[in-house]
């Protein structure tokens, strides 16, 4: 989104609340809420020499209704910033845990994936070091670690080790990661999450 603006004079657009704000129905990317707002405003293009611009809503700066946050929705390609966080929201994780799983979610939403999926990587080691392991290990390690004791779910090694091809190469190599394969990532993630925090304190509850 950084070039959106590229073709267009920064100093020809003026933000308006009074041309009307179109209300859109957008999943919040901070508060996760399905929201219709009807309050912002609208960054609108305004210049005489560029009469196929003029007038034009570029985007929209929406206000969450129930948190406050802003959300920016581009009108060209009806894309939102922050965008939806990907994954479900899992209870009962340790503090370390849930801040690195919502750093994976909000880098997602912001459309950073190399980064989402690198700290997706770095989230498997934590979840071994949290279950019993020692730290300093592999990242090979820390997945057997798992697997032995049972912590992945049948058939989901192959899901770790897509994780940690991905991860690799995110590390090592210069090769920028795409939405739909974090988007994967993320749903193992969450999933794996479910079933080691949030099952099991569940039936305990």
């Amino acid at each position: 989104m950084k070039n959106f603006f590229k073709n267009y004079d920064a100093s020809h657009i003026h933000f308006s609340q009074s041309d009307g704000i179109k209300v859109r129905s957008i999943k919040c990317g901070y508060c996760e809420n399905t929201v219709a707002p009807n309050s912002g405003f609208n960054m609108i293009y305004r210049a005489d020499d560029a009469p196929s611009y003029h007038g034009t809503c570029l985007a929209t700066i929406y206000e969450c209704p129930l948190c406050g946050c802003p959300t920016i929705f581009y009108t060209e390609t009806e894309e939102t910033i922050p965008g939806e966080l990907w994954g479900r929201t899992i209870k009962n994780l340790p503090d370390s845990i849930a801040k690195l799983y919502d750093e994976c979610r909000t880098c997602y939403a912001n459309q950073c994936y190399t980064a989402s999926q690198m700290i997706a990587r770095t989230l498997l080691m934590h979840i071994a070091v949290e279950q019993g392991s020692v730290e300093g290990l592999s990242f090979a390690k820390y997945v057997n670690y798992l697997e032995e004791r049972n912590f992945i779910p049948p058939n989901g090694k192959k899901w770790v080790d897509y994780i940690r091809k991905t991860g690799n190469v995110a590390n090592h190599e210069i090769v920028i990661k795409e939405k739909e394969e974090t988007k994967r990532v993320i749903t193992f993630l969450s999933s794996l999450l479910m079933f080691i925090y949030e099952l099991p304190n569940e039936l305990e509850e």
